[in-house]
C-alpha cells in the first residue's frame, strides 16, 4: 500500500495558526472571567443587601453606603451614583444595576461587557 508523499501531518503553517487560536481565545478568556466574576459577586452582594434590609425600614443612603464597603473590600471599581438607580414608584419597587465595562485586548481591539441586573425590594 502505498501513501502520498504529502500525507505527514500538520504543516508548520497550521501549526502556527493552531497556536495563534489557542493564544487568542486563551487571551480573551483570561481578560474576559475577571469583569464576569465580578459581577457574579455583585449579584451576590446586592442580593444578600437586599434581603437583609428588607424587614427594616430601607434607605437609598444605607444600601448604597453598605455595597460601597462591600465593593472596596472586594475591590470591585464601580460608580455607585451613576450605575445604580432605584425606581419606587411603582407598585413594585427595585434595585436596578446598570453598567458596561470595557476591555482592551490588544491594538485598537476592545470588548464591551453591557451588564443589567433589576433586585425586587
Amino acid at each position: 500500500m502505498r501513501t502520498p508523499g504529502r500525507e505527514r501531518g500538520m504543516s508548520l503553517w497550521s501549526l502556527a495558526f493552531l497556536l495563534f487560536l489557542v493564544v487568542f481565545f486563551g487571551l480573551l478568556v483570561v481578560k474576559l472571567a475577571g469583569p464576569y466574576y465580578d459581577q457574579f459577586t455583585l449579584d451576590q452582594m446586592i442580593d444578600r443587601a437586599v434581603t437583609d434590609m428588607a424587614g427594616s425600614e430601607f434607605s437609598e443612603s444605607e444600601f448604597r453606603d453598605r455595597l460601597n464597603k462591600n465593593l472596596n473590600i472586594n475591590n470591585i471599581e464601580l460608580d455607585l451614583r451613576k450605575d445604580l438607580s432605584f425606581e419606587t414608584r411603582s407598585n413594585d419597587p427595585k434595585v436596578v444595576l446598570d453598567y458596561e465595562k470595557r476591555i482592551h485586548i490588544f491594538g485598537n481591539v476592545d470588548v464591551v461587557l453591557s451588564f443589567h441586573e433589576e433586585y425586587g425590594l
